[in-house]
């Protein structure tokens, strides 16, 4: 129940999050169109020139994404993300317009096929930047897996939404006026990305020199360990089996259900019925282990395939459809949350791009797969055979996913102190993590001086263990674990105000100055803080020392409980 609850209150602090919120919203927007085009183009094609026609859509649609992707996916490294997403929704609303206008006139094939590729760039690259996003705007591990569980909510809503009004409005009229109002869904999209900010955002890192190293740079991170390439294999094996299975639901329609056109959006639809409920339930089953759920994932991504085969029912291939919607979800979680926590932030927008790229071009290999496929061997078999690739693929792999949980966690004690400082607790896990990576552990000895007052400040320190004595011009207080001394000197750019001591043999973190100001500067809500602590301390006489700030109070020698926890603890 405290799960429960626990992931309730994580779900609920993201939608609480005016920047989070807008930024979901957006992504609600974009996947709808992307869905809804989806479908549409499927019932185009498939009334132009069957399965086959079918197979070349999706191959049109997802292929110059596989291979766009990964080096447009740069500028959103080099420029900020949420303007790079505001583009990428203006072009797929300019496609998909005019897709629908070429419907309009004549319901020219080639042209309508054509205009497909931008509309599959836009998806595409949206995926990508608003993941690399997003560890810029949640401020903890949890937040970011309730940011990830959020945004595949967000997808099943639209997974479900897309297809079922595009499969009305196809049952009703044809595929053009749906072209528009997937554009239209595309320009809200637009709309709510342009009002997104995004606040003490890192200054990156020039990184690999050079245009071809820069654009490469996703790939190079990407392949370079065995882990993180581990994970794409099997994201890539799902983009294909994804590709095979959009071609199936409209062959399984026709010749294995013999339904109508409409039951190619419901079937649709049902992924996104499933993509929401696996969603919901994902921040309870995706917590600090994150390989062993992506592993079960793909299993239930497969079985439920192959299981459509023998049914001549359409209810039971929908919630059949449902249970791989569900899957998905919790695929998605696991398998980005874990590549955002092991990846640079200078580069995640490129690894993830290049991920995109490889997943997309693994679709639309299934895509050209599915048809040769189904007519080598008929349409039940295919499901079975098609269903069957995941369950394979993670029994062979589960040892090394297994193996991924124990080496993928990277919350060291520096990140931990970070986030247990309040005045660091609104910057983002991004920033944190940047942050902890610039911390120095110095060990100091008892009676050692740490800053002498009037000294030049360069330095900000935070207590990991041990006890110091502050003494300045009507100051005398004590420094104990998880407090923090020395912004004064570096906020004011003023000598040291006070000399600090070791009492006990003390481990401190360091911050250099550059480092320390980057972050107070670059965010509103630790600048406050940090202006608000300074003045605190130059306005008290006697003042305690503490992660939360200054509280008034006289110096207290440490006891002997804290020197010998202090002692111990390394």
């Amino acid at each position: 129940m405290r799960r429960v609850l626990q992931a309730f209150s994580d779900t609920a602090a993201i939608w609480r999050n005016r920047q989070l919120r807008r930024a979901e919203l957006a992504w609600g927007a974009a996947i709808t169109a992307e869905w809804m085009h989806f479908v549409a183009l499927g019932v185009f094609a498939y009334d132009a020139g069957g399965t086959l026609a079918v197979g070349v859509a999706g191959l049109v649609r997802l292929l110059p994404a596989a291979f766009l992707a990964p080096f447009a996916a740069a500028l959103g490294d080099r420029f900020r993300r949420e303007r790079f997403l505001l583009g990428t929704s203006l072009l797929g609303a300019a496609a998909l317009a005019g897709s629908a206008a070429a419907f309009a006139f004549g319901g020219n094939v080639i042209l309508v096929l054509a205009l497909a590729a931008p509309v599959g760039v836009a998806s595409t690259l949206v995926r990508p930047a608003l993941q690399a996003l997003l560890p810029s705007l949640a401020r903890t591990p949890a937040e970011l897996i309730a940011s990830n569980g959020a945004t595949a909510t967000v997808e099943g809503i639209g997974t479900l939404l897309g297809p079922l009004a595009a499969g009305l409005l196809v049952a009703l009229v044809d595929p053009g006026p749906v072209f528009g109002v997937g554009a239209v869904a595309f320009i809200a999209a637009a709309g709510l990305f342009a009002s997104v900010r995004v606040e003490g955002r890192l200054l990156m890192s020039p990184g690999p020199t050079g245009a071809r190293r820069e654009l490469l740079a996703g790939f190079a991170a990407v392949l370079g360990e065995p882990k993180p390439r581990l994970v794409v294999a099997l994201i890539a094996a799902q983009g294909f089996v994804r590709g095979c299975l959009n071609v199936l639901i409209v062959v399984t329609v026709f010749r294995v259900l013999e339904a109508g056109d409409g039951a190619v959006g419901y079937l649709t639809a049902a992924l996104g019925v499933g993509g929401l409920l696996g969603a919901v339930a994902s921040p309870l089953l995706v917590r600090r282990r994150l390989a062993a759920p992506f592993g079960l994932a793909l299993v239930f991504w497969g079985l439920p395939i192959a299981l459509v085969a023998p049914t001549p029912y359409l209810a039971v291939a929908l919630v059949l459809l449902a249970v791989v919607g569900a899957a998905n979800a919790i695929e998605d979680v696991a398998a980005f949350t874990l590549l955002q926590r092991i990846v640079p932030d200078q580069v995640l927008t490129r690894v993830l791009g290049a991920v995109w790229g490889i997943a997309m071009g693994a679709v639309a290999l299934g895509s050209i797969a599915a048809p040769a496929l189904v007519d080598a061997v008929g349409p039940r078999p295919a499901l079975v055979a098609v269903g069957a690739i995941l369950p394979l693929l993670a029994l062979l792999t589960w040892r090394a996913l297994v193996e991924i949980d124990r080496t993928v966690e990277k919350t060291g004690p520096g990140l931990e102190l970070l986030e247990q400082t309040s005045l660091f607790a609104p910057l983002s896990i991004a920033a944190k993590e940047r942050l902890a990576a610039a911390l120095v552990l110095v060990v100091v000895a008892e009676e050692d001086v740490v800053i002498r007052a009037g000294e030049i400040g360069d330095r900000f320190y935070l207590v990991s263990d041990g006890a110091l004595e502050i003494v300045g011009e009507g100051v005398r207080a004590t420094a104990a674990t998880g407090d923090f001394f020395g912004e004064i000197a570096l906020l004011r750019d003023v000598p040291r105000t006070a000399t600090v001591r070791a009492l006990v043999e003390s481990e401190l973190y360091v911050l250099s100055r550059d480092d320390f100001l980057a972050a107070v500067l670059a965010h509103t809500g630790v600048r406050a803080a940090t202006e608000q602590v300074a003045e605190q301390r130059l306005g008290h006489a006697s003042v305690s020392v503490g992660p939360t700030g200054i509280e008034p109070g006289g110096f207290e020698p440490p006891t002997s409980r804290s020197r010998g926890d202090s002692g111990t603890r390394r």
